[in-house]
């Protein structure tokens, strides 16, 4: 038995959860063409987690400081190459509302060469097992609180009311309207099962344009609407939003490097709800065109070779025949 409970009404899920991070986290691995990296330690885990059944209603509370150490290697370095992955987590704030900062110990070239990868690829890794732990309470913990009624005498048959106009985030709405019923159970197994199965892809297309006109097509409002004819709102700035295609495709734009780098969080409406992906694109001039290198990770399966198809499509082909940068031939 893991936790406290008191009457069957509240549950202390802090020593759990720090287990669940720390199985979760250590060992969380990523790699790319230039090295790889790995998760070897949660060096900080500060916090609390609780779920309570307060006058029919489910209360989920969690508050917790988290510090990962990661450890790379290139495949020229004889030493471990190190840095931080830092956040905090509320149940005021979903997975994709998590800001998550990255770092390294040391300058240099190998040690920034691990880090893109940190920040492309394992970043990605860390927000799916966020994720996690919010379904894990619902459905571990949550259904520990849930009382019987005079109807039905079960656990499972009692649903959740919330308060008209109640202030509370989207997450805890979620939580908080859980219906820990076996058919809802299931779902979410079936869910977990879906949102486990991940890969990611890499692309790389030449563009007939300097760094910095192909650098505005991600990022300016007016040469996105220009491409996706209309369809598109964006927010072009950190922590900015955007919606392309009539909302088909969100995100929020994490870092924006002028003329380099645009990494962001991005779905396709057709994903299981709350999944994004994480997308770091680069712009590298060769001297006679720009060469662009995509990595998106955290792509559900079996949506890979729609979302491949779909970056040329939508903006690779599009930019080219909108802006004269390239043969939009592929």
């Amino acid at each position: 038995q893991s936790g406290h409970y008191g009457r069957g009404s509240e549950v202390d899920a802090s020593a759990p959860s720090k287990k669940f991070f720390n199985e979760k986290f250590t060992g969380l691995a990523a790699s790319g063409t230039d090295g790889n990296v790995r998760i070897s330690e949660v060096t900080t885990c500060n916090g609390e987690a609780s779920v309570n059944n307060r006058k029919g209603k489910v209360i989920y509370f969690f508050e917790w400081n988290i510090v990962l150490k990661w450890t790379g290697k290139t495949e020229t370095s004889n030493d471990n190459l190190t840095g931080k992955i830092e956040f905090e987590l509320s149940e005021e704030n979903s997975a994709d509302e998590v800001d998550i900062t990255t770092s390294q110990n040391k300058t240099g070239k190998e040690h920034s060469t691990i880090h893109a990868i940190v920040k492309s690829q394992l970043v990605g890794k860390v927000r799916d097992v966020i994720e996690e732990y919010i379904r894990y309470l619902q459905v571990e913990h949550g259904k520990q609180v849930i009382l019987p009624t005079k109807k039905s005498g079960g656990i499972n048959a009692q649903s959740v009311k919330l308060k008209q106009n109640e202030p509370i985030s989207q997450i805890k709405k979620q939580m908080d309207s859980t219906m820990l019923t076996d058919r809802k159970l299931e779902q979410t197994k079936k869910t977990e099962d879906i949102t486990c199965k991940r890969e990611s892809i890499t692309i790389t297309d030449k563009f007939q344009c300097c760094c910095e006109d192909l650098f505005q097509c991600f990022v300016n409002p007016d040469k996105m609407k220009a491409y996706f004819q209309g369809a598109a709102e964006v927010d072009p700035r950190e922590s900015g939003k955007f919606s392309l295609l009539g909302g088909s495709i969100t995100g929020t734009f994490l870092e924006i490097k002028p003329q380099t780098e645009v990494a962001m969080h991005w779905r396709f409406k057709d994903w299981p709800e709350e999944m994004y992906s994480s997308v770091n694109i680069t712009f590298k001039d060769t001297g006679t065109n720009t060469e662009l290198k995509l990595v998106q990770s955290g792509i559900p399966k079996y949506s890979v070779e729609q979302i491949r198809q779909g970056w040329y499509r939508y903006y690779f082909n599009a930019i080219k025949m909108t802006f004269g940068y390239g043969s939009a031939c592929l």
